[in-house]
């Protein structure tokens, strides 16, 4: 029931968040993913795995002339997907469905698209503990998805030169490197990102191309917090850049 699910507001109330109080909540992957994804008027985008539509949301409300389609397959997440989107009215906008990554077709977007987004689950299903929670452990650990099948459907969406953008952990870096490839999307832009600076990297986040040229750009990389734990000027500046200053979980 929408009085069970808190929301996350931003200021002035231009857009509106809700979340389960338990199970999956989106973190700050899915505020940096929307922030590296350049559009253009005009632009079909195809999130997979849209949770709670933040990355859909996110995306547009910054490209007012885009068209997103977004696809999870838990349905009680996209439930409450379908739900933000409506509270925003931007069911125009946005299209989702419930829908296996590894079912989806060009009828479902009625075409291929300009760019794909993806915030995947970041484990492998064999290794660290699985949470209890059906819900987290599908969002977290490639039981319900995979790589290979978020690869598979990227390639079959995907328009000649279209773009991917994925954030994983920088410890699978070489995995999504290679995955891309398989697929024939070109590694184009690489972008570190540390929890402080003199940590190891913490994630990985990708822009490709289908059938693009190699040469691949490794650009400055980002750095999350102060040694102190505040956010650094720049994730501040990226938090800035959508409807008010709500630091996501």
């Amino acid at each position: 029931m929408e009085s069970e699910l808190p929301i996350s507001a931003f200021p002035g109330r231009r857009l509106s968040i809700k979340q389960p109080p338990s199970g999956y909540r989106f973190s700050i992957d899915a505020v940096l993913i929307a922030s590296k994804t350049q559009l253009r008027p005009g632009d079909r985008v195809l999130d997979i795995g849209t949770g709670c539509g933040i990355i859909s949301l996110l995306l547009a409300y910054r490209y007012p002339d885009i068209k997103i389609f977004g696809i999870d397959i838990q349905q009680e997440l996209l439930d409450i997907a379908l739900q933000n989107v409506s509270d925003n009215h931007m069911q125009h906008r946005i299209i989702l469905f419930n829908c296996d990554a590894k079912n989806l077709t060009l009828s479902h977007t009625l075409g291929p698209v300009d760019v794909v987004v993806c915030n995947p689950p970041h484990q492998q299903s064999n290794s660290g503990r699985i949470n209890p929670s059906p819900q987290l452990a599908i969002a977290r650990h490639e039981i319900a998805m995979t790589i290979d099948n978020v690869m598979g459907a990227t390639e079959r969406m995907l328009k000649n030169k279209g773009r991917f953008i994925v954030i994983y952990p920088a410890s699978r870096l070489a995995d999504i490197l290679e995955k891309m490839r398989a697929v024939k999307i070109e590694p184009k832009r690489l972008c570190l990102i540390y929890s402080k600076s003199h940590t190891n990297a913490i994630r990985c986040l990708i822009e490709g191309a289908k059938g693009g040229k190699p040469g691949m750009t490794a650009t400055p990389p980002l750095i999350l917090s102060n040694d102190n734990g505040s956010y650094t000027e720049t994730l501040k500046n990226i938090i800035s850049s959508y409807p008010g200053d709500y630091l996501p979980e």
